[in-house]
């Protein structure tokens, strides 16, 4: 007999998401509760268990709660445990110095993709994602962690007709072909005259909870048919941006997380993004060999 998660342990988490995706702020029981769509008693008792053990702390006297101080001590466990993050967030960095730009780390877990660190150098009014944000694992998103194994591939192609029936997966599974031959993949905003482009910024900075997380859904079927990845660029075409991601590989072979780097906020020619891409690569690169991960091409 399959054994299922715990609910409870499941809700603690998505609370302790929420929490790390704001650390400077602090919420009350009901803020969490509504926030998280958890009822309230349960979402009291999941938090007194936290503050106990210290991965919250109650701010007395608006009994509001916060990250507690026991979340250091399992960061810093966690990336000793974890080299793949710690390569590819010291090389996101230090990309995101050198380019002024902004570069997350992301990595799948279960049927998503999530944000595990960020490196913001980028201009005032660029697009940040936070960490915690997480994505589904379905078309367009995560095609990264995919590319590079058939069955991986094939369970991520089965979701391209799940908001639209007439959707055909071959664009999908072309995109797929792309991003194997130039190592790292790229998304591009369409044209604003074929039609308005849905809220990408509204989307980075959703929460996974609630209403929020329905709306993020809605707006995740609207990108499968707004956004693209380039398989082939003119160097002298000028095209506008969304990301570029590379990943990086365990030892396994198998590509465990990725460096995103988001685009400029005007537009580029081929050859300037060829040129970033290329960067990209370098430093996942750099990142799979300092982890001692090996290659999934």
């Amino acid at each position: 007999m399959p054994i299922n998660p715990s609910p409870a342990v499941l809700r603690a988490s998505q609370l302790l998401w929420h929490l790390a995706r704001r650390p400077a702020e602090s919420y009350s029981v009901s803020e969490l509760a509504r926030i998280s769509d958890i009822p309230r008693a349960t979402c009291d008792s999941i938090l007194q268990a936290l503050a106990e053990s210290g991965l919250v702390v109650r701010r007395e006297p608006e009994l509001r709660y916060g990250l507690g101080g026991f979340c250091i001590a399992l960061g810093d466990a966690a990336r000793q445990a974890n080299p793949i993050l710690n390569a590819a967030s010291e090389e996101a960095e230090e990309l995101a110095r050198r380019l002024n730009a902004c570069v997350a780390v992301s990595a799948p877990v279960a049927n998503e993709t999530r944000v595990m660190a960020v490196s913001d150098w980028g201009p005032p009014l660029g697009l940040r994602p936070r960490p915690g944000q997480s994505m589904p694992l379905v078309p367009p998103f995560g095609a990264v962690f995919v590319a590079w194994d058939d069955a991986d591939a094939a369970a991520w192609l089965a979701h391209a007709g799940e908001n639209r029936p007439d959707e055909h997966p071959e664009r999908w599974r072309k995109a797929l072909e792309a991003i194997r031959r130039r190592g790292y993949s790229v998304s591009l905003t369409r044209d604003r005259a074929s039609g308005p482009a849905p809220d990408f910024d509204t989307l980075l900075t959703m929460t996974d909870a609630g209403d929020a997380r329905r709306r993020r859904d809605e707006l995740v079927g609207l990108m499968q048919h707004t956004e693209y990845f380039a398989t082939a660029i003119d160097d002298a075409a000028t095209v506008r941006l969304t990301q570029i991601s590379a990943p990086v590989f365990d030892a396994t072979g198998r590509a465990a997380a990725s460096l995103m780097l988001l685009g400029p906020q005007h537009e580029i020619t081929g050859g300037e993004l060829e040129a970033l891409g290329r960067q990209v690569l370098e430093a996942s690169r750099r990142a799979t060999k300092a982890a001692g991960g090996g290659s999934g091409a």
